[in-house]
Order: structure tokens, then C-alpha cells, then sequence
């Protein structure tokens, strides 16, 4: 059973409701994909720490995605120091800007001063759509974003049992999506523009709960997710999405998901 935790469902800064982070997702209680203001403190909330990540994705680099980076990084490094921890932590996003990000990430922490990364213990892998990785339980597929800066989707598929899940956060609609959530058992999906569809054509690279129900109608997913909105907008956007999809649902943050 693949498990999955919202950490935070929000866009662009966190609302005040209780909990609440920008959209980012804990799964199977040793991967983290994208980071949110807070991840480190919203996993301890539920009992996991980064020290317990083997591998963080990152959708793309914009900051709401990737604010919580040096939080995460001390955390391994200090883990690293104290010998706790031996495997490799791996670090996956973008190509054309992810080393950047974490390198100045490490740099905000002061480690030309303090030491805390050696070189070891820490690997950063670029990807550009398309291309694949693996980890020992999971193939992931990518495919690329309408977005203003580089961003990937990404396919999760359990090896052992072909079941998937999909994070399509940051993107305006294209017809690949389609293919390429294809029968998923579970589509996440952002809806920034809420109870209103977007014109793909219009710059800023989003959809509302109408684009990404349609794609999960088309797509025939299992269940369609919607994340990283306006809370407040909740109730509407579940209401325009469900007259599309059905079977579409709004997780809260800290609500553990299973496929």
C-alpha cells in the first residue's frame, strides 16, 4: 500500500488555518516532494523526521515550493555529523536550475563557515521531461509544465504492483497531460485559479478545478485530488470539479491518502 501525506495543500504563501503550508507531500514516510514554507515541522508533527527522507522532488523552483530547502539540508547535515544516518540523501528536480537552488540553499547556511557539507552524503540529480529515475520501490515517469520556469510533473508507479499515483502541481493544461495520466490511480492536482477554468494561452501556467477535472475525466483516473489553492475557495472548488469528476476530493493537510 503506497501511503501519502498532504503536508500542505496551500499556493504561493500559507493562509492562516490551522496546520496550513504551501503544497507539499510526504510519501510512504521517506520521500518528500517539494517543500512548502515548513516541511520539517510538519513532519514532526506526524511523527517523521528529515533524517527518516531518502529522496526529497521537487516540482519546480519557485519559492513556494522550495522555501523549506535549507530547513531540510540542516537537518540531514547535522544527521550526517552525528553518523545517525548512512544512506545517501537525493535530491531530484529540474535541470536546469535545481543544483542552483540547493547549492544557494547551502549557502544561506553559512557553510563556508560552519562545515556542515563535505560532499558526501548528499546527491543532486537534474532530470528534463521525459526522463526517468527509480528508486527501489518506485519507476518514476516525468513530463514537462506550462509554467514560467522549468518544471516536471511527476508519475509514481509501485513496481510490485503497476499501481500509480500522479503530481501535476504548477501547470496550465496541455493534451500530453492526458497521456500521460493515464489511468492513474490517483491524480493530484493543483487548482490555483479555483472554481474557474484558465485559458492555457494566458501567461502565469496554472489551471482551476474545472481544467483538472477535465483531464481527470479524460485521463480516467481513479480519483482526482485537488491541492495547492486558497483554502478558502475549498467548497467551491469541489463543487465545480465533482459536476466534471465525480470522484474528486480536497485532502487537508496532515490527511493521509493510501493507493
Amino acid at each position: 500500500m503506497v501511503s501519502i501525506r498532504m503536508l500542505g495543500t496551500c499556493c504561493a504563501v500559507p493562509e492562516n488555518e490551522p496546520n496550513q503550508d504551501c503544497t507539499c507531500a510526504l510519501v510512504d514516510d521517506n520521500i518528500l516532494i517539494d517543500t512548502g514554507f515548513c516541511a520539517a515541522a510538519n513532519m514532526l508533527r506526524h511523527g517523521v523526521t528529515p533524517c527518516d527522507l531518502d529522496y526529497l522532488f521537487i516540482t519546480h523552483c519557485h519559492h513556494d515550493h522550495y522555501m523549506g530547502l535549507p530547513q531540510i539540508l540542516f537537518y540531514h547535515a547535522m544527521a550526517n555529523r552525528a553518523k545517525t544516518k548512512s544512506s545517501p540523501f537525493t535530491i531530484v528536480g529540474p535541470r536546469t536550475e535545481i543544483r542552483m537552488v540547493v547549492e544557494r540553499a547551502i549557502h544561506f547556511l553559512r557553510n563556508d563557515q560552519y562545515q556542515f557539507f563535505n560532499g558526501q552524503g548528499l546527491d543532486i540529480v537534474g532530470l528534463d521531461p521525459g526522463q526517468p529515475f527509480e528508486t527501489p520501490r518506485y519507476n518514476i515517469m516525468t513530463c514537462p509544465t506550462i509554467h514560467p520556469v522549468p518544471g516536471l510533473c511527476y508519475r509514481f508507479i509501485e513496481k510490485e504492483t503497476g499501481k500509480s499515483f500522479v503530481c501535476c502541481w504548477d501547470t496550465a493544461q496541455y493534451d500530453g497531460l492526458i497521456r500521460y495520466a493515464k489511468n492513474a490511480d490517483l491524480l493530484l492536482h493543483e487548482a490555483s485559479y479555483g472554481p474557474n477554468k484558465r485559458d492555457p494561452l494566458l501567461p502565469g501556467g496554472h489551471s482551476g478545478a474545472p481544467d483538472a477535472a477535465e483531464l481527470a475525466k479524460n485521463a480516467c483516473v481513479g480519483k482526482l485530488g485537488l491541492v495547492h489553492y486558497y483554502p478558502r475557495l475549498r467548497e467551491e472548488n469541489l463543487k465545480a470539479a465533482q459536476a466534471i469528476f465525480p470522484n474528486t476530493f480536497a485532502p487537508l493537510p496532515g490527511e493521509l491518502m493510501e493507493v
